[in-house]
C-alpha cells in the first residue's frame, strides 16, 4: 500500500447502540482506540440528524475529512485525506455497505434481528473486515500495472464523452468554430500538460487515446482530461443554441453515461459530467 494513504480509517457501526462492528486504521494518524471513537461517531450522526433534520454526509477537520453512509441500522464512516476525491470515497462506502447487507445478513433473517442476537464479538464479522481491507488495498495500490489500467480506463471514458459532445447536431461551420476555438484554448494548456500535443482535436472529438500513458502520471492525466471536458462543454454551449446543446447531452452523452455508469462512478468521473455539462 502507498505511503501516502487516501483512506486513513474505516468504521462500520450499529446505529442504535454505537457498537463497533468492524474498524480499521490504515494510518498512524488514526491509530487511537477504535472502539472508543465509534460511539462518538454514532452520537455525532444522531445529533446532526435530529438537531438539523439533515443527513450527515461529511465533516471536515483541520487535516482530514469524515465521509458517512447510513441506512436504518448501520453507519459506515471513512476518514480520508482532504486530497481524496469525495465521489470515489462515497462509491466505495456504498459498495461496501451493499456487500455487507448482501453477504453478511443470513437469508432467513434481517439486519435488525441479526444485530439483536450479536453479542459484540469482533470475530463475528472478521470476513467482512478482510473484505474492507482488500477493497482499500485495491484502491491505494499504486504499482505501474494498476496505474496503467486506471489511465487507460479514464482515456476511454473521456474519449467517449468528447465524441458524444461533438455529435452535436449543428451546421458544419459551427462544428468548425468549436474545433478552432478548442485549439486556441489548448495552446496555453500545453505548458502544464505537454502530452496534450498528442491529442488532436477534430470534428469527431479529442483523440486522447493517442496519449502515451507510460509517460504521464495518472493524477496529472486526470487533471488534464477534466480540464478538456470543462472547456469543450463551455465552447459547445456558447456556440450552439440551448435546445441543440440539451438534445446532444440527452441523445448522445447521457446514453453513454448510463451504459458505463459503474466505471464513471469508480473513477469519480460522474462528478465531472454533472459539474461541467449541466
Amino acid at each position: 500500500m502507498s505511503d501516502k494513504c487516501s483512506i486513513l480509517g474505516v468504521w462500520l457501526i450499529e446505529r442504535g447502540s454505537g457498537r463497533n462492528i468492524v474498524s480499521r486504521a490504515y494510518s498512524e494518524a488514526v491509530k487511537l482506540d477504535m472502539d472508543l471513537i465509534a460511539p462518538f461517531l454514532s452520537a455525532t450522526h444522531t445529533f446532526i440528524d435530529k438537531a438539523s433534520n439533515e443527513t450527515l454526509r461529511t465533516i471536515d477537520t483541520e487535516t482530514n475529512r469524515y465521509v458517512w453512509e447510513a441506512n436504518e441500522h448501520l453507519l459506515f464512516v471513512m476518514v480520508v485525506s482532504k486530497a481524496a476525491r469525495l465521489g470515489h470515497m462515497r462509491f466505495l462506502l456504498e459498495y461496501a455497505m451493499e456487500e455487507f447487507m448482501t453477504n453478511q445478513v443470513p437469508a432467513d433473517t434481517d439486519i435488525g434481528s441479526m444485530l439483536k442476537k450479536w453479542h459484540g464479538t469482533p470475530s463475528k464479522f472478521k470476513e467482512f473486515g478482510n473484505f474492507v481491507d482488500e477493497l482499500v488495498m485495491q484502491y491505494e495500490v499504486t504499482d505501474e500495472v494498476l496505474v496503467a489500467g486506471k489511465s487507460m480506463d479514464c482515456l476511454e471514458v473521456y474519449s467517449h464523452l468528447f465524441r458524444g459532445i461533438m455529435r452535436v447536431k449543428t451546421a458544419k461551420s459551427k462544428k468548425n468554430k468549436i474545433v478552432a476555438t478548442m485549439k486556441t484554448y489548448l495552446e496555453p494548456l500545453l505548458d502544464r500538460y505537454p502530452f496534450l500535443s498528442q491529442a488532436p482535436v477534430d470534428e469527431a472529438g479529442i483523440e486522447v487515446l493517442q496519449i502515451d500513458i507510460n509517460t504521464v502520471p495518472y493524477h496529472h492525466l486526470r487533471d488534464a482530461l477534466e480540464e478538456l471536458l470543462r472547456l469543450l462543454a463551455k465552447v459547445t454551449r456558447e456556440t450552439v443554441t440551448p435546445k441543440v446543446y440539451r438534445d446532444m447531452i440527452f441523445e448522445h452523452v447521457m446514453v453513454y453515461v448510463k451504459r458505463d455508469i459503474k466505471r464513471l462512478q469508480t473513477y469519480a468521473i460522474l462528478d465531472d459530467v454533472v459539474r461541467y455539462l449541466f
